[in-house]
């Protein structure tokens, strides 16, 4: 994990193993029942504003998501849903960003959204934010359902769940079910598959 200096004033930060300091490096870690996580590290364009860093990440979410067969970090059952929280350290030389990716079986689960927002205070801590509410998402239409986190990352059809999927050879983090679905995901999905430096999986047999 990264060691934040403190304070909000430019700071020479010491790069650690595999930063870079003409780039972004950025940590994603994602969260999974039975204490699985995956760790990737990215390698970003040089960018010290905020808004344009979140816009950058936001197509990696979906990558993340289909890289293992996730289940709720909270119950067990199958992850459809992520909570993202993020910590962002631009006065850093180079900067520095962490993204938390909570698997999720349903928000709308008082155990597992109890789960989600004690993290959200942890996160408020360390920005030196005080306690606020988790606002919860919009509630889903009746019988509607997010894509299985297991599925493949093109369809996203939870048919393929159950299938032997193959993970892209170049950033060894997202799966698909066909040849045919990576090629018309490449577009979406080649600006994160650039970006990768490291990709682990931990507590998976």
């Amino acid at each position: 994990m990264f060691q934040i200096p403190a304070g909000t004033r430019k700071t020479s930060a010491p790069l650690q193993e595999g930063e870079r300091e003409d780039k972004v490096n950025l940590e994603v870690v994602s969260y999974g029942w039975d204490d699985k996580r995956c760790i990737v590290r990215f390698h970003l364009p040089m960018e010290r504003d905020k808004q344009r860093l979140h816009d950058m990440t936001r197509d990696l979410i979906r990558d993340t998501k289909h890289s293992r067969n996730w289940q709720c970090e909270f119950c067990g059952d199958e992850a459809r849903e992520t909570q993202v929280m993020t910590l962002t350290w631009t006065h850093l030389s180079p900067p520095r960003m962490v993204i938390y990716i909570h698997h999720v079986c349903d928000h709308d689960r008082p155990r597992c959204f109890a789960g989600v927002e004690e993290h959200h205070q942890m996160i408020n801590m360390l920005n030196g934010l005080p306690p606020t509410p988790l606002r919860k998402p919009p509630r889903k239409p009746r019988g509607e359902k997010y894509p299985l986190a297991g599925s493949c990352a093109g369809c996203q059809k939870d048919a393929t769940a159950e299938m032997e999927l193959q993970r892209c050879s170049r950033c060894k983090l997202t799966r698909y079910c066909s040849t045919e679905c990576q090629t018309k995901d490449w577009k979406r999905h080649k600006q994160t598959c650039s970006q990768i430096y490291s990709v682990l999986f931990e507590n998976w047999d």
